[in-house]
């Protein structure tokens, strides 16, 4: 590289700012890159308290792993999950950038490795850990009427 690319170079830096390396990416997962993610949680997640289950398990599983949390979550919230990354002694992050999203699909928590890729193919919460997710009211409501069809034809 001769001397003049590296003052353009110097300049275009000082001006723009250093290059990022899959910003849109990083800002979905609140500062990381997906190859390190072991596991998220979305706000509308976050509603059901089974995902906090599974997050005390995932960071049970894999205490070497690091947290980052969205800071826009509500207080109550953000206590919950302040309260079981402590029990679990693991370090986490509160990623408090305003240009984060806080739509009901966008990532709250992220569970991953700090330096290393993990690979892993699937990291939503409950299809890691679909068994364990909470009935919803529909298929509630389903099993009730159900019941009640098979009582009265029994």
């Amino acid at each position: 590289m001769s001397g003049t690319d590296n003052l353009q170079e110097h300049l275009n830096n000082g001006m723009y700012g250093t290059p990022q390396l899959k910003p849109d990416e990083k800002r979905k997962y609140l500062g990381t890159f997906r190859e390190r993610v072991s596991l998220t949680i979305t706000f509308d997640q976050l509603k059901d308290p089974q995902a906090l289950l599974d997050l005390k398990e995932e960071l049970a599983k894999h205490p070497d792993l690091y947290v980052i949390i969205n800071g826009q979550l509500e207080q109550k919230i953000l206590a919950s999950l302040l309260k079981i990354v402590k029990e679990a002694n693991v370090s986490f992050t509160l990623n408090t950038d305003q240009a984060l999203a806080t739509c009901s699909d966008a990532i709250a928590v992220v569970v991953c490795a700090k330096k290393v890729a993990l690979h892993e193919e699937t990291v939503d919460v409950f299809q890691k850990y679909p068994e364990k997710k909470s009935p919803t009211v529909e298929n509630k409501q389903k099993e009730e009427h159900f019941s009640f069809f098979h009582d009265l034809f029994k």
